[in-house]
């Protein structure tokens, strides 16, 4: 049977290939607002301003409430106002103004098919502040992000279902999830900004992980001039490569060939016992993934090193969907699809929901959602190129020239993603990095690193080297930007390790080594190794 393409969404690809590079490298930096000692209003004057928005439209959104924070001494937090709007039919958005506003602005991504506003404000049950995110609290930014235009708690208005319902709500929905809704909240927070200040940001950033990733690439290829700097983690710049993967392990989902969550478990716990010790100690973490050669057939049922335990060991054909997983997957005449996966505490038995929405979304057909007999039909022959065409055509994709000609231009961006990724191969993210370099070398960028650099959280699970807190990523891409001191080595803070922890964040193709001495527990006790692959 052939699929088609939805009639309902209207194609957007970006036109721009090798020829429209000319262009973006005449791209001036984004902003242009006043300089950073312009005299802000004083305090009061914000807190009118805030209370006075509600009701008000912005751009073609429109202002629902508003609240102020006092400064919080203990917190260490300023004056805040938290806008709230919203657009038809589902999108909702949220920008935060601080007190002594230091001409940044700063948007979050989103995560997952989206449904909430990822908020800079952690609020206890009464509603009181308990916590600010650092892009706020530490770099004085206005922040803006919002729930992707679709509403998880609300049924017939959540993604990825209601994208395919077949109205025009959805289709709108469908539409601000791929990227529109980045379009929006930009416009709003900007808005927002001309209100209290009269004057536009001076530096604007875009940051995210997971599908906040996907957000920061489609930012960096769509809106190239809008924004100084971007960070984008654990996504790969390719959905259509993930999906076929993720769906490639959803089509063994109740077969004897799928590997039961403790299998998958068991697996890379051999394979952490055979490789943890490559940086030099023992910590739970393979961060020498280079050199671990690990042979998963050591793991068949019946193998030296595997357990007797039947429910522990893998039969021939859960041996294969491990091998799968870990090897490149490639197409009908022998393309690669998807770079095979990193070692991980996989969490392959769930990747349909995610690969389903995907595929629904591509296709229009909300059965590869809720129905497992579809999902077991999907092939790669089948399937693959289809997907990868209509993801493009409805701009939930990326397109690698366009990406390229934002770093060509002189904008900087920042690739990341965790080590043991568990549901996205950073290999992947890898590999389509260095492809997009390519490209900008083609187009005269001499050394891609001088605006774009990928880097591995050691030891992080997904979307486990995200918050601020954990890493700054905050401080790494504005003193690109704005002071020209490239990220050379990051810092990672463990907080939920015992004891915490600190380690370094290496640029890719290097990892942390342990130099032998010093405390095991402390970034300073390591030295950033390079072991290309």
């Amino acid at each position: 049977m052939t699929r088609q393409v939805p009639a309902y969404f209207q194609p957007t690809p970006i036109a721009l290939g090798m020829a429209g590079f000319a262009i973006a490298l005449s791209l001036a930096a984004c902003g242009g607002g006043n300089d950073d000692d312009t005299p802000q209003p004083p305090v009061n004057q914000v807190k009118a301003a805030c209370l006075a928005l509600p009701g008000q439209a912005l751009s073609d959104a429109k202002v629902t409430a508003t609240k102020w924070y006092d400064a919080d001494a203990a917190l260490g937090t300023p004056g805040l106002c938290q806008v709230l709007a919203t657009r038809a039919p589902y999108l909702d958005m949220e920008v935060v103004v601080p007190d002594g506003w230091s001409g940044r602005l700063w948007q979050q991504g989103g995560g997952g098919f989206d449904g909430s506003i990822p908020s800079a404000l952690t609020l206890d049950a009464a509603g009181h502040l308990t916590a600010l995110n650092l892009a706020v609290q530490k770099y004085g930014a206005v922040y803006a992000a919002s729930n992707g235009g679709n509403r998880s708690m609300v049924p017939d208005q959540a993604g990825p279902l209601v994208f395919v319902n077949g109205t025009p709500e959805g289709a709108q929905s469908a539409k601000d999830f791929a990227y529109a809704s980045l379009d929006t909240t930009q416009q709003v927070a900007r808005a927002v900004v001309s209100k209290f200040f009269a004057q536009s940001p001076k530096y604007s950033y875009f940051n995210g992980c997971s599908n906040g990733g996907r957000n920061a690439y489609i930012a960096a290829e769509r809106w190239p001039d809008r924004y100084d700097g971007i960070v984008s983690g654990c996504e790969g710049m390719d959905m259509a490569g993930q999906t076929a993967a993720w769906m490639d392990m959803a089509r063994r989902v109740g077969t004897p060939a799928m590997p039961s969550q403790a299998q998958w478990t068991a697996t890379y716990q051999a394979a952490l016992a055979a490789c943890d010790g490559l940086d030099g100690v023992q910590d739970g973490i393979i961060n020498n993934a280079a050199a671990c050669h690990f042979d998963v057939a050591s793991q068949a049922c019946g193998a030296a090193g595997a357990s007797a335990d039947p429910s522990v060991c893998l039969s021939p054909a859960q041996l294969q969907t491990v091998q799968d997983l870990l090897g490149d997957m490639k197409g009908p005449s022998g393309e690669k699809v998807y770079t095979g996966y990193g070692w991980a505490n996989w969490s392959a038995p769930t990747y349909g929901r995610l690969g389903g929405g995907f595929m629904a979304l591509a296709t229009g057909d909300s059965a590869w959602v809720t129905s497992p007999a579809k999902q077991a039909s999907y092939t790669v022959a089948s399937d693959y190129a289809l997907t990868a065409a209509s993801l493009n055509a409805i701009g939930a994709d990326h397109h690698k020239p366009a990406i390229a000609a934002y770093i060509a231009s002189g904008k900087k961006l920042l690739h990341w993603h965790d080590g043991a990724d568990n549901l996205l191969s950073w290999r992947d993210h890898v590999h389509n990095v260095e492809a997009m370099h390519a490209l900008a070398q083609q187009a005269g960028l001499k050394n891609p690193a001088d605006n774009s650099r990928m880097f591995i959280v050691p030891g992080t699970s997904h979307a486990g080297g995200n918050p601020l807190t954990v890493v700054d990523w905050a401080g790494a891409i504005t003193a690109w930007v704005e002071k020209g001191q490239a990220p050379a080595q990051l810092t990672v803070n463990l907080p939920k390790a015992s004891p915490a922890r600190t380690l370094p964040v290496c640029p890719y193709t290097a990892y942390p080594q342990y130099s032998g001495s010093g405390d095991v527990n402390l970034a300073a006790s390591y030295r950033c190794v390079d072991n290309a692959p």
